[in-house]
């Protein structure tokens, strides 16, 4: 279970910093527009504003793979199997009582 946790963490790290890189590289894409001699303000605050969205979404995303990778350090298989089976048995254990008053009902109509 665990390498299970570790890769799925250093997949959401991994695209957690393309996001970061291509919100750095974000301004540089418009650098003919923001080189004219007089860019808009609105043009020049829409740029920026999109490439810190790319970090911020880039930053959370690797603040999930570090919070998988933290669960999956403090969890075991065995935890992870007796839950499993509780829930199992919980399931069994519901049908089994739901057929027992089904039981009783008929053996009280035929008396």
């Amino acid at each position: 279970m665990r390498p299970f946790f570790v890769s799925l963490s250093i997949l959401t790290s991994i695209i957690g910093l393309i996001f970061i890189m291509r919100g750095c590289v974000h301004p540089a894409k418009y650098q003919k527009e923001l080189s004219k001699e007089t860019p808009t303000a609105v043009r020049v605050t829409q740029i920026y504003t999109e490439a810190t969205h790319l970090v911020v979404v880039g930053i959370g995303v690797v603040s999930l793979g570090i919070l998988i990778v933290f669960i999956g350090t403090l969890t075991r298989i065995d935890e992870w199997k007796n839950l499993y089976s509780r829930l199992i048995g919980k399931t069994t254990k519901n049908s089994i009582v739901a057929d027992e008053p089904e039981t009783s009902q008929r053996e009280e109509n035929e008396n």
